[in-house]
């Protein structure tokens, strides 16, 4: 098997160079991200042996310098010209290194065998004199994959596009790996250290980031590299990113809580939820979050044509998800079929619109917003006054999944329902459930024992088409408020233009 030399590469005419990623900490002063020296020969044998003494004479060189640093000693004026110097003109022909230890004793190396040795001793000097020159030596990669990191995230985010939403973890997927990326630059994926990402850890703890959002961009990296390892990108590198999580920092969106009954008895108190949810989203929302478990972008992006009827059994046909498993098909509770969505769903049709709530528009973040923000400052109100935190319109999906597990719903079909991974190869045996028993039929039983006791939805029901004037009335705003704006565009133009003409120099 090839074993790759530390820091040799081959230019388009065959000759080797080596070739010195700046470390990070030095690329202010030096204006570079990389140094690279001729070898002045073809012959890979001659340039493999001249790599490494090189690569030890500057293991030596950084060793030194860090000394220098923590020991308060002069810094370098020009750390290029020195590294330069280091390296030595004659690497190809003469190939000696010169490494200082202790007193100032100097040693020359002139084959393989003594650039060992002296590798040896530069890091036992390294030992005595400071703990971060050690690290320098130690840390150094071995090897180059060949890859980018840019290159690399373009590969790992096609890939991550066929699973994972548009709108939630896409985006913040590809923040955080361009956010690195600009801090560490577009580096070899081997190349990468576990300083490199303490490094960036450290600087989003200086600039004052929860330790949340920390651990948000330490699991991406950690699941980037994973990639890089698995797809055989950087086969024999380490993940640099794992194991620098900040303990006790959880990710809320992973700890929601559920509502209890008695919670969910009064967000549903008639008079008042029919007072303040005066849109069909607001309205409808979370009822059905109530009795599918379904996220709300997935609730508030619904088409009409994703309603519909399968053998007799009424069906929420969810074809976009945050996940690959968020596909699935889900047969409508009988405490939604009792207060008329489906009869809402052939209204609208009548009308001509073609999504479940037409007046909503895409954002940033999808659907949701409005319908999440809302419910917010419902639970807020007095009568209601749910203020926990971990209480939001995420709450009914584990609400409807700790009210399943309850009713001793089987966990595949369970696990269908809400569209999280089945893998029966890790079920018991009492929760076994071959992927032929998730049909419509099944899942329309597991889901109608979906039971909320004490609670009466009938006050209710709505007529229809009790939201049709509403909707229309909201799209006429929007439209309206999207005329406003295009016109004031248009005489910011303007006025910009005639500014431009008066300032211009007369002929």
């Amino acid at each position: 098997m090839s074993i790759k030399t530390p820091r040799l590469i081959q230019d388009r005419c065959g000759v080797y160079y080596f070739r010195l990623i700046v470390p990070l900490s030095w690329r202010d002063t030096v204006k570079k991200t990389e140094i690279r020296r001729s070898l002045r020969t073809k012959d890979v044998g001659v340039a493999r042996e001249a790599a490494l003494l090189l690569s030890a004479r500057m293991e030596a060189y950084m060793a030194n310098s860090k000394s220098k640093a923590l020991t308060g000693e002069p810094s370098l004026h020009d750390k290029e010209q020195e590294m330069l110097r280091w390296m030595g003109d004659d690497a190809a022909h003469k190939m000696k290194v010169r490494i200082f230890k202790g007193g100032g004793a100097e040693i020359e190396a002139d084959t393989l065998e003594e650039a060992k040795e002296a590798r040896a001793i530069v890091e036992e000097y390294a030992k005595t004199n400071s703990r971060a020159a050690q690290q320098a030596v130690a840390a150094l990669p071995s090897s180059r994959c060949g890859t980018s990191l840019e290159t690399a995230r373009d590969k790992f985010l096609a890939e991550r596009t066929t699973t994972l939403s548009e709108f939630g973890t896409m985006p913040k997927l590809k923040g955080v790996l361009k956010a690195f990326i600009a801090f560490v630059g577009n580096a070899d994926v081997a190349m990468v250290l576990p300083s490199n990402v303490l490094e960036y850890k450290q600087k989003m703890l200086a600039d004052k980031k929860a330790a949340t959002t920390i651990n948000d961009h330490l699991v991406a990296l950690t699941g980037f590299f994973d990639y890089c390892i698995n797809n055989k990108i950087a086969a024999a590198m380490q993940n640099p990113a794992r194991g620098l999580l900040i303990p006790g920092a959880h990710n809320k969106a992973e700890s929601y809580e559920p509502f209890k009954l008695v919670e969910v008895q009064k967000i549903f108190q008639p008079a008042l939820y029919v007072k303040n949810m005066k849109l069909p989203d607001f309205y409808w929302g979370p009822l059905i979050g109530l009795f599918t478990g379904a996220r709300a972008e997935e609730i508030a992006s619904l088409n009409l044509d994703q309603v519909y009827s399968e053998r007799g059994i009424w069906i929420i046909d969810i074809l976009d998800g945050k996940t690959e498993n968020a596909v699935r098909k889900v047969p409508i509770h009988a405490e939604l079929l009792a207060l008329g969505l489906v009869d809402y769903v052939h209204c609208l049709r009548k009308a001509g619109y073609k999504k479940l709530f037409p007046h909503l528009q895409k954002g940033k973040n999808g659907y949701k917003k409005n319908m999440c923000r809302t419910f917010g400052d419902y639970l807020d109100l007095p009568e209601v006054n749910i203020v926990d935190p971990l209480k939001v319109f995420h709450s009914f999906r584990h609400t409807v999944v700790t009210k399943l597990t309850g009713a001793g719903v089987n966990e595949g079909l369970k696990r269908a329902m809400v569209g999280h991974d089945i893998d029966t190869r890790t079920s018991s045996h009492d929760d076994y459930t071959h992927l032929d028993a998730l049909t419509i039929e099944n899942l329309q039983t597991a889901i109608n024992k979906l039971n909320y006791e004490g609670l009466d939805l009938t006050p209710l029901k709505l007529a229809p088409d009790a939201f049709l004037e509403s909707i229309a009335r909201r799209i006429k705003q929007q439209a309206e408020a999207k005329k406003r704006k295009a016109a004031k565009a248009k005489a910011e133009a303007e006025r910009k233009v005639v500014a431009e003409k008066d300032g211009a120099p007369k002929p």
